[in-house]
């Protein structure tokens, strides 16, 4: 039995692939290949075991009875029975009672004994499926997942059956994935010994570490797993899940509502810190429409290993740990973390399904029960290009300054970086920029005194800090000894030590 694939089936089959989105984008083309020179389909089969094919012949004459109220009347016997019966039960039970043929008006049928051709049972699941979940779906799917080979099977057949049934594609979009590989990129074998098994990875490392390595390879093509890649993975995950602790632990008895603060009057590099947030946000929701879920594990990763662990939460930790619980400073702080803490776990939650939770599940004032249950966050349209330029090259100059303090750590000049007084030699345009941020830059490089200089070059130079060691916050201070109420501590912890009572 076949099925003609016409010219005007082909031409509208094409016309249908090109509305079609491909992920990758070569999916097009190899599925309009596919389909150009594609024969008439044989949907019939010699086998004992399928989905048969409802036709019956009359003994006497010949004639095929392919009537669609027949097949409807046998369909709706498989609908209570299975397939099955159509080998369980002799043929005067499969048609209705009475029946006779049309042309000779006999009362004796056999059955086909031929199946269907399993890509026509799996092509026309878009008609089985889809059209009877009610709400649940609906005809066309929004997407069809599934590995290469099956431009060839599931995807082809698929399209035949839609423009058959609805005169258009059953898909919107294609998702095609390469295979697992093992770490040297042979095909992964029992008896080789070279399988990952998912349930392994689950076991010793948690269902999260295997989602996260999904969305870290490129699944468009054949993806490595092994040991040392999965070794890799978990110090990955770790450095998400260390970004939310952190966060989380400098959030306690923060209130949302009663202690957040308005972003006019925030401190810079907390603006700085949410504008980072926005930009992020705006890079993972666009790769998560793209299906580019690489991308949006690679963006995150960005930020909270660079944006976050290496600049702005080493930068902050002084704030946090030392100023009053409640000033307007620390608060600010503060209120950067809530919103990133907020935002990465909405981001992480189709990757770390469980970590996003477990985390949400501990942020203040939360009204949802699961972050599975809130909304991706929204991108703001506001500019901060300027705010990023002047933040970025303050934080070149620090790289510089990193580089200078461990010289000088290693050779024995100064123990940690609170030890130092930096002395900078910078040009003229630079020199009006660190001034403007002059009572930060020691917070910002971590040390506890900061020079200066205008002058010809660039030059970064380290001497020892003046004054005492404040026990507190052990940062140095000429000022130490100062307060009778607290002699060992320094000007900014008397005054915090003040706030607290």
């Amino acid at each position: 039995m076949k099925l003609s694939m016409a010219r005007a089936l082909r031409n509208r089959a094409l016309d249908e692939i090109a509305k079609v989105k491909w992920h990758p984008g070569w999916g097009e083309g190899r599925m309009g290949n596919m389909f150009k020179g594609r024969p008439d389909w044989c949907v019939s089969r010699q086998r004992f075991w399928g989905v048969p094919i409802p036709v019956f012949y009359c003994q006497s004459c010949e004639e095929a009875v392919a009537d669609p109220k027949i097949i409807d009347h046998v369909a709706d016997i498989f609908a209570v029975e299975t397939a099955d019966a159509w080998y369980a039960r002799p043929e005067h039970e499969l048609l209705p009672e009475g029946y006779k043929c049309a042309k000779c008006g006999g009362g004796d049928f056999r059955k086909e004994t031929d199946i269907l051709d399993v890509w026509f049972d799996s092509g026309s699941s878009c008609v089985a499926v889809l059209e009877t979940r009610g709400e649940t779906l609906r005809f066309p799917a929004d997407v069809y997942l599934e590995g290469g080979d099956q431009y060839r099977g599931w995807f082809n057949s698929s399209l035949s059956c839609g423009i058959a049934a609805h005169d258009q594609a059953p898909y919107k979009q294609i998702i095609t994935h390469g295979w697992v590989v093992d770490g040297e990129g042979l095909k992964q074998s029992k008896s080789i010994g070279n399988v990952t098994a998912p349930n392994e990875i689950i076991d010793k490392s948690g269902a999260d570490v295997l989602r996260l390595w999904a969305a870290a390879v490129d699944y468009t093509e054949d993806v490595r797993c092994s040991e040392e890649i999965l070794s890799r993975v978990v110090d990955a995950y770790r450095k998400f899940r260390n970004t939310l602790r952190y966060a989380l632990g400098n959030l306690d008895g923060f209130d949302p509502v009663r202690d957040a603060v308005s972003v006019n009057h925030m401190e810079e590099i907390d603006v700085w810190a949410i504008a980072g947030l926005n930009e992020v946000t705006e890079k993972v929701l666009l790769a998560y429409e793209a299906y580019d879920f690489q991308a949006a594990y690679n963006a995150i990763y960005n930020f909270c290993t660079v944006t976050l662990s290496a600049r702005y939460f080493d930068i902050i930790k002084d704030r946090l740990y030392i100023l009053a619980p409640k000033s307007e400073a620390r608060r600010s702080a503060q209120t950067a973390l809530y919103q990133i803490t907020d935002t990465l776990c909405r981001l992480m939650s189709p990757i770390l399904a469980f970590t996003s939770d477990e985390a949400w599940e501990n942020l203040p004032g939360q009204q949802l029960a699961s972050v599975h249950l809130a909304e991706f966050p929204k991108v703001t349209e506001v500019d901060n290009s300027g705010l990023a330029a002047k933040w970025e090259r303050i934080f070149e100059i620090r790289d510089e300054v990193l580089k200078a303090l461990e010289i000088a750590r290693n050779d024995k000049q100064i123990g940690s970086s609170l030890e130092a007084k930096v002395i900078l030699t910078t040009d003229a345009e630079t020199t009006r920029l660190l001034l403007d941020y002059y009572e930060q830059l020691r917070y910002i490089f971590i040390v506890s005194q900061m020079e200066v200089h205008e002058g010809d070059g660039f030059a970064v130079g380290i001497e020892k800090a003046d004054g005492e060691k404040c026990e507190r916050c052990w940062n140095y201070s000429t000022r130490v000894g100062e307060f009778t109420k607290y002699p060992t501590v320094c000007e900014r912890c008397s005054d915090a030590l003040d706030e607290i009572g």
